[in-house]
């Protein structure tokens, strides 16, 4: 009987002393430059017209994604980002895009997710350049891929 409590005490001694645990690390994800080619191109919501007196406004909410520059326009026109010094990460089904704005030096953060020729897009943060990290919390808006205008991207 000694011997069995002597073995297990060694044995649990010898599992804690190697240092086995239980607990996860997460794996750090690098950023990759440029754009991935899966959500490359034109992305547009339907259109808001609206009359205004003899004016008609008509306004979008949009993304255009290229090898070498991102703009996004949202809550339909009042609003929009972009820039260039693309990166990207892939974090399970979703990508994250980094832009980088030189006229106000502040990087851009979007999280991506596609779904056939649906995508869903939120702004998730900023970091002004030398600054730290500022996180948003942005409304997800829903585009859908225009073959059309994406063509045309892919010429120039």
């Amino acid at each position: 009987m000694n011997k069995f409590i002597t073995g297990t005490i060694v044995t649990v001694g010898l599992i804690t002393g190697l240092g086995w645990s239980t607990t996860a690390q997460a794996k750090a994800v690098k950023w990759t430059t440029g754009t991935p080619k899966a959500i490359r191109g034109a992305w547009y919501a339907k259109q808001r017209v609206r009359h205004i007196g003899n004016d008609t406004e008509i306004t979008n909410n949009a993304m255009i994604l290229t090898p070498k520059w991102l703009y996004v326009m949202y809550d339909y026109g009042t609003h929009d980002y972009g820039g260039n010094r693309l990166a990207y990460q892939k974090v399970g089904k979703q990508y994250r895009l980094r832009a980088y704005d030189s006229l106000d030096k502040t990087w851009s953060y979007t999280k991506i997710q596609r779904q056939g020729k649906t995508l869903q897009l939120q702004k998730y943060g900023t970091r002004k350049a030398g600054k730290s990290f500022k996180a948003h919390a942005g409304h997800t808006y829903s585009l859908q891929f225009k073959s059309k205008f994406s063509a045309q991207l892919s010429k120039k």
